[in-house]
């Protein structure tokens, strides 16, 4: 048997560990937090356009924190919490699991999670516990919420996971990278799931920033939907210079190959494929009206960071950043006195 474990059993790390579980060869471990008792007396209900209306599903395995969970070696360890490093670190959420790893191959860390850079963090607590192990990463362009209280997940529409690996300088092989992102590609692929393995992770990376950077931060300084944004030719074209901003970073960090992939017009079909009509709120806008923390560092700190380390200016992702850190001031501030 694979034993899997998913940590983060929001929408996403739900629907995508329903789909690892349909594999007769999986025995699936879920870390669930504030979901726990909800997932464990109801189990969840799975109504997606790509995978099927299903009763409710119960994981093989629920349990309530890392700790528990680092019982056993797994396979691959799924990261599909907020990455939240303001608030608390991707490698100290799994630093149980991490501390426990068996230095081998065979078991991969993925990390669904937007932003850019953010396998770093991870690959330094791997290299800190004297373990080598593949790193993964995926980009999930998909419309997935948890719904009914958290009793359903509900996905409509696009499902789409761009995955890859990322090169590492300890003692790995692109192979063992390569190897483990067709085991788990493989896995989804068989349930359904679309599921494709990139040939540069960075270049699919960065366009997916591309529309978080863009679109997500400035609905979310807004409090507009999509459509709202789209309607004028003066937020039009400031979403259009914030991409042009990001791409000139990104072409400046991933190889030679990625940065053919990530041209000055893809900011203009980015622009021109979204659905003018489109009422959709970006997490970072939903994150900031229900009063969590929202994503800042992942999605626009690293993209600054990597833009000061290559000596490029990027005025408006700095103006950007500065407000979004003040709102998030606050949210952290709140959450913590809970």
């Amino acid at each position: 048997m694979l034993e899997i474990c998913v940590v983060g059993f929001g929408a996403i790390g739900a629907l995508y560990a329903f789909a690892l579980e349909r594999s007769p060869e999986v025995r699936l471990t879920v870390v669930c937090r504030s979901n726990y008792a909800t997932v464990k007396e109801n189990g969840l209900i799975i109504e997606s356009d790509k995978l099927g209306t299903h009763p409710p599903w119960h994981p093989y395995r629920i349990v309530r924190s890392v700790e528990e969970a680092a019982d056993r070696p797994y396979a691959f360890i799924v990261c599909a919490t907020k990455c939240l490093s303001d608030v608390r670190p991707t490698s100290s959420i799994l630093g149980p699991l991490l501390q426990t790893l068996p230095s081998s191959p065979d078991t991969a860390i993925v990390l669904l999670q937007n932003g850019v850079g953010i396998e770093e963090d991870v690959q330094k607590a791997i290299a800190d516990v004297g373990a080598t192990n593949p790193v993964l990463s995926g980009c999930a362009w998909v419309d997935a919420t948890t719904v009914d209280r958290g009793k359903r997940v509900a996905q409509h529409g696009n499902e789409r996971l761009v995955l890859g690996f990322h090169k590492t300088p300890h003692a790995l092989t692109d192979s063992d990278g390569q190897n483990a992102l067709n085991r788990f590609c493989a896995l989804l692929q068989a349930a359904g799931a679309s599921a494709e393995a990139a040939e540069d992770v960075d270049a699919a990376r960065w366009r997916k920033v591309l529309w978080n950077a863009s679109f997500s931060t400035i609905c979310t300084l807004t409090r507009a939907r999509v459509c709202d944004v789209l309607a004028l030719p003066e937020s039009r074209q400031e979403l259009k210079a914030i991409m042009l901003e990001v791409l000139a970073v990104a072409r400046e960090v991933v190889s030679s190959e990625g940065a053919a992939l990530l041209p000055d017009s893809v900011a203009e079909a980015i622009i021109q494929n979204e659905n003018p009509q489109s009422v959709f709120k970006p997490s970072m806008l939903v994150d900031l009206e229900a009063g969590r923390p929202m994503e800042v560092e992942a999605i626009v700190g690293g993209i600054i960071r990597k833009a000061q380390t290559h000596g490029k200016s990027t005025p408006r992702l700095e103006m950007v950043y500065a407000a979004l850190k003040v709102i998030q001031r606050g949210l952290i501030s709140a959450t913590s006195t809970i």
